[in-house]
């Protein structure tokens, strides 16, 4: 069950959808209970249960607090499109070590063309909620070459590229990292003659063989150790 709800903030009031709505009665909150509850602005907010109806609930603002979640560098993380359960964990276990923001693109290995996002934004409202994050991360649609250099660090596996450790070394200071990541077959050999082409930071993650996701969760581990970032 959610650490906190979330919600839409008018006024004074925060009004529950119709899922967050079912979570209420799940977990048998009543009217006049006090609860915590994300909007995404940044602050956790308590608030009492006014009403529960079939399709929303409302809530009015007692407090609010603003958690320090000021992870530094912030981490931007760009996806190749992948099936969606392997994305969706990935999704998660981002969210959990507190990435800051996702970007998804179509690479030419990705065998799937999402159209829209929602599912998506769900899996992180979702995760944001359990682990009471209350800047909850956007994800956004991006063009595989609008992918930056600057900052950026592409995960590949090819064993002649720069080892994490020793880019990280040349990266300190940044306040910003981006980290792109494949679809699960991988980069092509055109998207590797652009990284290339265009100086990126490719690096490698030693000689074991991940998933995708795998790859992403290691790398944003040792950033988050490198940085001391969760530590604020």
């Amino acid at each position: 069950m959610p650490n906190t709800f979330y919600g839409k903030k008018i006024n004074e009031e925060i009004i529950l959808n119709k899922e967050e709505t079912a979570h209420i009665k799940i977990t048998k909150k009543v009217e006049g209970e006090i609860i915590k509850v994300i909007t995404g602005d940044g602050f956790i907010y308590t608030a009492t249960i006014v009403k529960i109806g079939k399709k929303e609930t409302i809530l009015e603002i007692i407090d609010k607090e603003k958690p320090q979640e000021n992870y530094k560098p912030y981490v931007s993380v760009y996806l190749g499109m992948s099936k969606w359960d392997r994305m969706h964990l990935l999704l998660e276990k981002m969210v959990e070590l507190r990435a800051n923001t996702f970007y998804l693109y179509r690479g030419e290995k990705s065998d799937i063309n999402y159209k829209n996002l929602n599912k998506f934004q769900r899996s992180i409202i979702g995760t944001s909620k359990q682990t009471v994050f209350a800047h909850i991360p956007q994800i956004n649609f991006v063009k595989f070459k609008e992918i930056p250099k600057k900052d950026t660090l592409v995960l590949d596996l090819d064993g002649k590229n720069d080892n994490l450790r020793k880019v990280l070394k040349e990266l300190k200071g940044s306040q910003k990292i981006n980290l792109v990541v494949g679809p699960e077959y991988g980069f092509s050999k055109r998207e590797k003659e652009f990284f290339a082409t265009n100086e990126f930071k490719t690096v490698n993650l030693g000689k074991s063989i991940f998933r995708f996701e795998t790859s992403v969760i290691y790398a944003m581990s040792i950033i988050n150790y490198e940085y001391n970032r969760l530590f604020i």
